[in-house]
């Protein structure tokens, strides 16, 4: 495992110098479903491409007021994007994947988050905004649960 988290992150450092990235901070509000609030951070590869990689971690706003990490739910977004100049668009779809109790686990094998939004480019400054909703593997089911998301980051 630990041989493999390094050679992620080997091929991801060189990717990222190679194709271009983005570190962003964002915030996640759930519209429906459990209706939850998360904050979170993400670095995006080949952002300046056609297909991109976004690995991100977020966990409910509480984290901020207790200090204590209760549940993070790292993502992996394989992305598919429309960049221009100034303006990217993208859509993505990730594992579910959650720390909880002291572990990491899938949350579901056949259920995927995915996500669409736009990003507007000020110079290295990125505000991006998006959706996001949970899919199974046929794409015919969201389990009412959809969300909107806000992001600020650095591209270089």
């Amino acid at each position: 495992m630990k041989k493999m988290v390094f050679m992620l992150l080997v091929i991801g450092v060189f990717s990222g110098i190679m194709l271009g990235f983005e570190i962003s901070g964002s915030y996640l509000k759930e519209l429906s479903g459990y209706e939850r609030a998360f904050v979170g951070g993400s670095v995006t590869i080949g952002d300046k491409d056609i297909f991109g990689l976004e690995i991100g971690v977020f966990s409910p706003e509480d984290i901020i007021n207790t200090g204590e990490i209760t549940y993070l739910q790292p993502t992996i977004f394989f992305l598919v994007q429309i960049p221009t100049k100034r303006i990217k668009v993208f859509s993505g779809i990730s594992p579910i994947i959650q720390y909880y109790n002291g572990e990491f686990s899938i949350y579901s094998y056949t259920m995927y988050l995915t996500k669409a939004g736009i990003s507007i480019y000020l110079g290295p400054f990125v505000i991006t905004g998006g959706v996001n909703t949970v899919f199974d593997l046929s794409f015919q089911q969201t389990f009412g649960i959809f969300g909107v998301y806000g992001e600020f980051g650095l591209r270089f």
